[in-house]
């Protein structure tokens, strides 16, 4: 009943010793009593070789379909993100703005093209882990220190795996309903798996279908507006963007008002101009708390989705020596964010002309066209995945293998409720709209509710960009040993084998964005793709076995040579590992691997775009600063002493065709123990250093480091490039380049760039105790990762940023995320032949805003403790019900002064609250 796989438990028991069921396995014979008794060859995640015994150098755990089961996780991005020694920004439900649907994990924190994700051991091209469904998984490995030598490009950090079912008979049919304590954000989940066999081969087959319903930020008292401090450090209050439903007038220096000169007084008695609305005729001085727009109110919190997905698996034996294998795969994704009405973000130009301009000049307004209802973005994404080929034996016993894997994604989008800025300065401009037979009229942006609908569809724009991308991989492996040469330990192992892989990405605006209509879209069209040509070869060299304090003493070691069309060299990575048991029951186990991470394409040829990229403005309220080089730099932006602003920048991200490939270093270190009967633990020392990393600088870093250097000297000061770059073309503020006409960082260039060093250690560990009492099977374990540094610095010469145990940007999303020190997760289950039952206790440690200062009211992102349980009773051998929730104490996300996204960090959080879930199956 409850995980009583014989494989699932040959698993646990070895994912200790670091080693996992195969990925391809020969004959599939485990036998388990009181632990393994017969082992066939089999291949372990990281490794090519065919080996009997179960211990690696890789740290390497596994997770089974009835962990998946035990979870209640109906996706696996819910499941992995689970593990504690993911970390970092991850997409997935909770990232509304800028999300496009898709789920990533990133392993250690160093991000999501860091961590390799594989399907059965191949590539698939999106990425995406919404497109593979739980039910068609028989178990996941995770490889927890670098692969490059063996799987190439990507593998810096590690290797997730996912195993499908390849072996199954008979048919099993899976409902689940998931509802919040709060009565919304339905998750509806069906599958049906299938599959048969003969003496030949087997075929299985699944559908799997996944809805989920969205959650507002107006639907948690938490996130129902942005918070903002009082700049004082006391209290906070509703506050919100200066794109207002009033309409912000921001006014040139020397505009009368009121019988007064625009401007705020600095120190050198020069002005500044100011910010005003207009109420019943007259111009009335800007405030965030009376007139800031609540962008929050429409944004999702949980992003709403629906997948279908359709996958199969075969394999017939066409001869005693040779098997054929297949395996095909298509998902759907409907995916959707939601966010606040778009606003003249540009500051639009309104001319003295104007009969509702009472201003008597030129101005620019920023308003919200809050008449117009949200701005809606939607994918509809395919996800297609064949893989055809032949393994088999030859006479002497050395296995082989071909296969061809072909992966495509096509995202088509439909972008709704953004701006045409051509058709809006048209509305705003007298002579404009006389000479334009399609203007419906001139619009008054001074007041709230103006906008008639024929205004509105003039002005607004639907765009469908449509994203693609392909790869393709020709893998030949080949492993064996030596025959007779063999070392005192036993006979050398080897594999050997080619590759040819191929990435191709195409992305194409619609004729909207190509004419340059869309506000924040530049329009490009980018495509491009490269081929690589690799060969590696793996060893295993047993030194020595069954001597005093050498129960068994092994080497491992593995080469790789990569040949990428766009890059000028050939690059060679190697890895070499040890196992020593000196007595039976201890296993100590290191390794040393060079990494290589080519660009990807999307990093290549992604398109610049506007980013409104979550920032901490350095000079807000910086007159209660101490801090003198600040204070001089924000005084000399022309900045008044109480300065406050929007808290999302205009950033400016996209590819960057000239990048070069990264490299890395790990080492792993670890002891692992079973002398204990029914016990095992482990601990696993990680280094990780990469150099010319891939990344973004993040806003935060940028503007942090660049206004606390003298004079603006900090090299990264370089990245602001003004208003006029790029998509933005906004206003410039009066006195300083580096902001718009409200005070906002604009122009700051965080497209892809390699950028210098990363850095980061740590302490994997792992307990594992289970005993048999009461007619039953009690378990408990504890894993956890503990992160001893987590260290990048943005460019050569700059800062270094210690983000262990901080809330600092994440270099791979560009968003702030938490930097745990610990991340645990604490589990009892019990399971007999009719029920069985689980708790687990997920913990994650605080973090330090890293860009708090002494006016921050909040600035430590408390620590979470997430209970989850479950409960199962097996009606008889076809039927069997669980019940349980998640987050059953319904925690909340704290509060965070300097981040306004439901005023959390919403990447590192349980965002929903309290999941409650009913999960029927049925087995024929």
């Amino acid at each position: 009943m409850y995980n009583s796989s014989k494989v699932a438990k040959a698993i646990r028991i070895a994912m200790l010793f670091g080693a996992s069921a195969a990925s391809v396995i020969s004959t599939s014979s485990f036998a388990v009593d009181e632990g393994i008794e017969e082992v066939e060859k089999i291949q372990v995640t990281g490794s090519r070789i065919t080996r009997t015994d179960l211990e690696a150098a890789s740290p390497i755990t596994v997770y089974s379909s009835a962990d998946i089961l035990a979870s209640g996780a109906t996706s696996l991005d819910t499941f992995i993100k689970q593990i504690p020694a993911m970390n970092g920004a991850q997409l997935g439900s909770n990232v509304n703005n800028a999300s496009a649907g898709l789920a990533t994990v990133s392993l250690r924190g160093l991000g999501a093209g860091r961590t390799l994700v594989l399907i059965n051991g191949r590539r698939f091209n999106s990425g995406d882990l919404n497109s593979i469904p739980t039910s068609f998984i028989d178990r996941i490995e995770v490889v927890r220190d670098g692969a490059s030598t063996i799987y190439g490009s990507d593998a810096i950090a590690g290797v997730i795996n996912f195993i499908t079912k390849n072996d199954f008979e008979g048919l099993d049919i899976t409902g689940q309903y998931d509802v919040t304590g709060d009565g919304d954000g339905n998750i509806k989940k069906f599958s049906v798996v299938t599959g048969t066999s003969n003496a030949k081969g087997n075929v299985v087959f699944s559908i799997d279908y996944t809805d989920r319903e969205a959650i507002t930020q107006a639907d948690r008292d938490f996130s129902v507006c942005p918070l903002w401090d009082d700049g004082v450090g006391s209290t906070t209050y509703c506050g919100g963007s200066g794109h207002s439903a009033y309409g912000l007038v921001n006014l040139p220096l020397g505009t009368p008002i009121n019988g007064e000169i625009v401007g705020d007084k600095r120190p050198d008695d020069s002005t500044v101009g100011s910010s005003y609305v207009t109420l019943d005729g007259k111009g009335v001085s800007y405030n965030t708390a009376d007139y800031g727009y609540n962008y929050a109110s429409t944004s999702y919190l949980v992003t709403p989705v629906k997948i279908f997905s359709v996958n199969a698996a075969s394999n017939y034996q066409v001869s005693n020596s040779i098997a054929l294998f297949a395996e095909a795969g298509f998902s759907n994704r409907q995916s959707s964010q939601q966010m606040a009405p778009a606003a003249t973000f540009w500051s639009a130009p309104v001319p003295a002309a104007h009969p509702d301009n009472i201003y008597g000049v030129d101005v620019s307004v920023n308003r919200r066209i809050t008449e117009g209802g949200g701005r809606s973005f939607e994918q509809d994404t395919n996800d297609y995945r064949v893989v055809t080929g032949l393994q088999g034996e030859f006479d002497n016993d050395w296995g082989w293998d071909i296969s061809y894997n072909y992966s495509r994604f096509i995202d088509a989008r439909i972008n709704k409720g953004e701006l045409n800025r051509p058709n809006t300065e048209t509305l705003l401009s007298p002579e404009l709209c006389d000479a334009d037979e399609e203007c419906p009229g001139l619009w008054n942006p001074f007041a709230k509710d103006t906008m008639t609908d024929e205004q509105n569809t003039f002005a607004t724009v639907t765009f469908s960009p449509v994203r693609k991308g392909t790869t393709t991989q020709f893998l030949a492996n080949l492993t064996g040993d030596f025959g007779d040469i063999e070392l005192p330990g036993g006979a050398i192992l080897w594999a050997a084998g080619y590759e040819r892989r191929t990435e191709y990405y195409l992305n194409e605006p619609d004729g909207a964005e190509a004419l340059g209509q869309v506000y924040g879209q530049s329009g490009q069209r980018t495509e491009g793709g490269y081929s690589v040509d690799e060969i590696y070869a793996e060893f295993i060299l047993p030194l020595f076995s069954g001597l005093a304090f050498a129960e068994r003493l092994t080497v491992t070691a593995a080469v790789r040579a990569s040949d990428y069309s766009n890059q000028e060299d050939t690059t060679t990575n190697t890895k070499f590992g040890l196992e020593w048991e000196p007595v039976d029951g201890l296993l100590a186990r290191a390794t040393f691997a060079e990494g290589l991470r080519a660009p990807s394409v999307t990093e290549l040829y992604a398109p610049e775009e506007q980013s409104a990229i979550a920032y901490t403005d350095p000079c807000w309220e910086y007159g209660k600063s101490d801090n003198e080089i600040l204070k001089a730099n924000c005084t000399a932006d022309g900045l008044p002493s109480d300065f406050d602003s929007d808290s999302q920048s205009n950033a400016i991200i996209g590819g960057n065709s000239a990048l070069t490939p990264e490299e890395s270093e790990s080492i792993t270190v670890g002891l692992v123990y079973s002398g204990i009967e029914n016990f095992n633990m482990a601990f696993d020392y990680f280094d990780i250093k990469i150099e010319q990393g891939i990344g973004t600088a993040g806003v935060n870093n940028v503007a942090s480091q660049c206004y606390n250097s003298v004079d603006f000297s900090n090299p990264l000061c370089e990245l602001f490039k003004g208003t006029d770059y790029g998509p933005l073309d906004t206003p410039p503020h009066h006195t300083s380049p580096r902001r718009n006409v409200l005070g906002v960082l604009s122009g700051i260039l965080v497209s892809d760039a390699n950028l210098s060093t990363f850095e980061t250690s740590g302490i994997d560990f792992d307990f594992l105790y289970n005993i048999d009492f009461a007619n039953g099977s009690f378990t408990t374990s504890l894993n956890g990762t503990y992160v001893i540094s987590y260290n990048y610095m943005i460019t050569e010469g700059s800062e270094t940023i210690e983000a262990a145990g901080m809330v600092a940007a994440d270099q791979w999303e560009g968003s702030p995320a938490v930097f745990a020190k610990w991340r645990t997760n604490l589990g009892f289950s019990f399971a007999t032949e009719s029920y069985a039952t689980n708790v687990t206790f997920r913990y994650q440690s605080s973090g330090d805003d890293i860009n708090a200062n002494e006016t921050t009211l909040d600035s430590v992102a408390d620590s979470v403790v997430y209970t989850d349980i479950q409960g199962t009773y097996y009606i008889n051998d076809t039927y069997n019900v669980s019940v349980g929730a998640r987050n059953l104490f319904d925690v909340k996300p704290p509060y965070l002064s300097n981040y306004d996204d439901a005023n959390t960090i919403n990447y590192s959080y349980d965002l929903a609250g309290q999941y409650l879930y009913v999960n029927a199956t049925a087995r024929f």
